[in-house]
């Protein structure tokens, strides 16, 4: 399986989407991806910021950009944040 499903609550917009994810890219490019997708999602709604950062749904805890998606804990069925 080279992808996985999270579920991402946008602060900014109040949404919440599934998105499938690659587990074998960096983490701050899977955020361009996940930004790009949310605003297509949210009809040019959500507007893409260059300081957005993950974090877990469910302890709120950063996820490392740096890291790739495979190694940073994310599983599928994951709930992010994206602030």
């Amino acid at each position: 399986m080279d992808k996985i499903l999270v579920s991402i609550y946008v602060l900014t917009i109040g949404e919440e989407y599934d998105i499938y994810i690659p587990i074998n890219e960096k983490v701050s490019d899977i955020i361009s991806l996940i930004q790009n997708s949310v605003r297509e999602m949210s009809g040019n709604y959500y507007q893409i910021n260059t300081n957005a950062m993950l974090y877990s749904g469910i302890d709120g805890n950063i996820i490392n950009s740096n890291n790739i998606v495979k190694f940073s804990g994310l599983t599928n069925g994951a709930r992010l944040l994206l602030i």
